[in-house]
């Protein structure tokens, strides 16, 4: 069907007369194809002239269409009203190409985005801007792009091929009038006057639909200053553009004005030399100078400046977890939508800006030694040159990203959290249940399951490339192994796709986005948690995924209601049109009021002839205590505490493990010099198939106090650097042997008490017998004292427990045992039950107890070594 007719029997009455005689008619470009076949084998004449009408009528609608004006602080603007292919949405009035900056060129490279020029007489904004420079064919890393995006290349393609420097544009998209909760009134009521006249097209701007019906559904009278939602878009730093996603479904279905945006992505919006020559964060700045333009000129569309929303998706969401932690956007919006992601995932921050700066100077040919020659000679060259260098970051980091510059991110996000930067902002945050799709399909050949070798080979190229400890690791590689094995289906290869996909996304996703909710949530601040569970059925990805990273998106703007897209061919059934609308109505409700539940109620009786099973649930609130979140799946409710062992392994356990490692590392007189830093022309991971993974280079954490810098030894390049204790892995000889040992002093020690009460039982009664008073006894330690040396061991854990609530007590922010799992009973478990302490670390001296410094609750990094060019020793996720 064409869409905009509003009649197709007017049009047949214009063209009665020109074609009463037509026996023929030429194939039109307006017809859908999947209709053109039925029609051109109808040989009736009137089927022909009720075609050709058909058409008439929309060329006519089409080359009549109306362009609204608007005026705004820079000049007026020229958008254009456009129908929607649904009877329950209405037109919408689309601004396209909106200049919000100044154009970033020659000298403003590389500098904060200025206000725009103001422009004289009315400038047309009915067509898309140009896209920032990038590379989509050298998109970094991958892994963390959405599998619609990857999947459809050639179609992303066609988005990005105008390209200029002149780039920062916003889309506006404003609805004309609420026909949704028209139609769902006509569906609930279809005696009403208005309903009977004409439907719900017949609705009029502010026309009463209540029959006395009270306040039940207010939205429908809402006819004053609109909620604005701005969308960031995601991809991974280096593309992407706010031009692919269409903003007009969810801003007719929600009554809302919807946003969309360009900013400076990769090279050009965040390369950082780490000093006043170029800070960095560009990108961000462009974020924040959009929002300024909005808070400012939205009010002349309609909207309401005091209810700005900004949402993303991806890495979207993460730029929007760190606006909400920056003075420089404060007061520029007011609630924030968080997508799959978090500004304390490892790929949110860029913790080596030099580096990579440095590496794309010397590709290019500038000066490395002079930080404002090198951005002198970097600004000279064109945009193409920089963006098409190919610049590989480490696995699950960013080459180019937001940086802690000291001003737009003044520190660590995670400190800036627990300091409360963000409390003042509304938050509704979630993940998909699969976002670590991409990690799997990226490193093992993973369609029939994952065997045995792949999956200890992911785990492995997984700590080495994330963590990179040169001794804890096989500790924190084995724990991992042991946490993710499903013991009771350990053999089964698709069990072990299922569970390799659930680390990456516990690691990336879920746990940094439950610390964001908890933080968030910890004094009050309202916060919403959603886990996704639904997808849509199509080509691009496997069929025994789950939802994975990016599938949300389709449903927050509506595309299954208006059928596949480019970018989305799906096979939408009626329950994707279904669930699209109990998301949306979700989204725009936290717009409207922060709270996903209200003003309007779940109701899609008017898609379904049944209600939906959402109307029934309300959305609870989040709070560290209860983690109430809602499961947004085909079958919806709230449920609590998600994933909240993984997430309590990835927050409390990880960074202990090290500590851990201290404790029982074996100090060898023969020693060891530490391999040089791995870069990726000097390291390739080899798989066990014998392929080889891409190259990645890693950040070498401080090293234990334990370890003497001064002691070396030979490093060979095929030989496993770690504690020289065990060098089969599998023994558990040493285990069994502390086990003995461990149980034996024990024994010992139970028949020393029994001879000593005996003793003091005997003489006791000798004592009475003679009449004489018994004299108490000052017990010491000395009395039990000094037996075997294996006894030492025993003490392991009390000294283990007494370290932790010392550390309790010096410091606020250290380890308190009361908030943790109880990972202390694993040290008192054999190692047969839990493979926690592996024969590397199982062998220990009681003497490395002491000194044992405190440890950050979130920290992998012990206080006082900071090696790593971070800005503080904190953080697991970020190492």
């Amino acid at each position: 069907k064409c869409w905009g007719c509003p009649s197709l029997y007017v049009g047949y009455l214009q063209l009665h007369t020109l074609t009463r005689t037509m026996w023929f008619f030429p194939r039109s470009s307006c017809l859908p194809m999947q209709n053109w076949n039925s029609v051109h084998s109808c040989t009736n004449f009137r089927v022909s002239l009720w075609v050709l009408s058909f058409c008439w009528c929309f060329s006519a609608v089409r080359g009549q269409n109306y362009h609204p004006t608007v005026n705004t602080q820079y000049g007026k603007l020229r958008g254009v009203r456009v129908p929607l292919p649904s009877e329950i949405l209405g037109p919408v009035d689309q601004y396209l190409g909106v200049p919000y900056a100044a154009s970033p060129v020659g000298e403003k490279r590389f500098m904060p985005p200025e206000p725009p020029s103001s422009w004289s007489g009315i400038k047309n904004a009915t067509h898309f801007a140009p896209v920032c420079p990038q590379n989509i064919h050298n998109a970094v890393p991958e892994i963390m792009m959405p599998i619609w995006f990857t999947f459809n290349l050639d179609i992303v393609t066609t988005y990005i091929q105008d390209q200029h420097e002149d780039c920062l544009y916003l889309n506006i998209y404003v609805p004309t009038e609420d026909v949704k909760r028209i139609s769902k009134e006509c569906a609930r009521k279809p005696n009403k006057k208005m309903c009977r006249k004409g439907g719900a097209h017949a609705k009029k701007q502010g026309e009463d639909l209540s029959d006395n019906d009270g306040d039940e559904d207010e939205d429908i009278r809402d006819t004053g200053a609109k909620p604005v939602m701005v969308y960031i878009h995601g991809g991974s730093y280096m593309e992407g553009t706010g031009n692919m996603i269409d903003g007009s479904v969810l801003a007719s279905y929600g009554n809302v004005i919807v946003i969309t945006l360009n900013y400076r992505v990769g090279v050009l919006g965040f390369l950082s030399t780490g000093d006043q020559a170029a800070k960095g964060n560009y990108g961000l700045l462009d974020q924040i100078q959009a929002l300024r333009w909005i808070s400012e000129n939205i009010g002349f569309f309609g909207g309401d400046s005091n209810r700005i929303t900004v949402f993303g998706s991806g890495i979207g969401a993460s730029c929007v977890s760190l606006l909400t932690l920056s003075h420089h956007s404060e007061g520029l919006f007011h609630r924030a939508i968080i997508q799959s992601g978090s500004a304390l995932s490892s790929w949110a921050v860029n913790y080596q800006p030099v580096k990579y700066t440095r590496l794309l100077a010397e590709k290019v040919g500038c000066n490395v030694l002079d930080t404002l020659d090198m951005v002198d000679c970097l600004r000279k060259k064109s945009s193409r040159e920089l963006v098409e260098q190919d610049i590989q970051p480490a696995r699950y980091h960013v080459a180019f990203g937001p940086v802690i510059d000291g001003d737009v991110i003044p520190d660590d996000p995670e400190i800036l959290m627990e300091q409360g930067e963000f409390l003042n902002y509304d938050i509704m945050l979630g993940v998909n249940q699969g976002e670590g799709l991409r990690f799997v399909e990226n490193v093992v050949d993973s369609e029939d399951g994952v065997s045995g070798n792949d999956f200890d080979f992911s785990v492995s190229d997984f700590v080495d490339s994330l963590y990179g400890y040169p001794e804890g690791k096989d500790t924190l590689r084995e724990t991992i192994k042991f946490m993710y094995t499903d013991w009771a289906d350990r053999d089964n290869p698709e069990t072990r796709r299922k569970t390799l996909v659930a680390l990456f996304t516990d690691h990336q996703w879920v746990e940094p986005s439950v610390v964001t909710a908890d933080l968030h949530a910890r004094y009050g601040s309202p916060t919403y948690f959603y886990a996704f569970y639904h997808h849509c059925q199509s080509l691009m990805k496997p069929a025994w995924s789950d939802a994975a990273h990016g599938d949300e998106v389709p449903y927050v703007f509506g595309i299954p209601m208006i059928g596949p897209t480019d970018l989305f061919p799906c096979n939408f059934s009626k329950n994707d049109v279904m669930l699209s609308a109990v998301v949306m109505t979700y989204w725009t409700n936290f717009a409207k009021t922060g709270d996903p539940n209200k003003p309007v109620p779940q109701d899609t009786k008017f898609i379904h002839t049944k209600a939906n099973r959402f109307e029934e649930v309300a959305w609870s609130k989040y709070n560290p205590q209860d983690q109430l979140y809602l499961h947004i799946g085909l079958k919806p409710r709230v449920r609590d505490h998600y994933r909240a062992t993984k997430v309590a392994f990835w927050k409390h356990l990880v960074p202990h493990l090290y500590n851990l490692h201290d404790m029982f590392h074996y100090t060898s007189t023969t020693t060891k010099v530490p391999p040089p830093e791995t870069t990726q022309n000097t390291l390739s991971t080899k798989r066990p198939n014998g392929k080889t993974s891409w190259p990645f280079n890693t950040k070498r954490p401080p090293m234990s106090p334990a370890y003497n810098s001064e002691d070396k030894d030979s490093w060979s390049e095929d030989e496993e650097r770690g504690p020289l204790v065990v060098e089969n892995p599998r023994d558990y000889s040493t285990e069994l042997s502390v086990t003995i040992a461990v149980g034996a002093s024990l024994l010992f020690l139970n028949v020393l008490a029994f001879a000593a009460l005996y003793y003091r039982k005997d003489k006791r009664r000798q004592d009475s017998s003679h009449g004489q008073p018994s004299p108490q006894r000052q017990t010491t330690s000395n009395d039990i004292g000094h037996h075997a040396p294996e006894e030492e061991i025993m003490s392991l854990q009390m000294n283990q427990t007494h370290h932790e609530c010392e550390a309790g007590n010096s410091n606020e922010g250290a380890l308190r045992l009361a908030s943790l799992p109880d990972y202390t009973l694993t040290l008192r478990r054999s190692p047969d039950d839990i493979p926690l302490m592996t024969p590397n670390t199982i062998t220990m001296i009681p003497n490395s107890l002491v000194g044992m410094p405190n440890l950050h609750p979130y920290n992998t990094f012990t206080t006082g070594f900071n090696s790593t060019g971070l800005p503080h020793s904190h953080s697991t996720t970020r190492v």
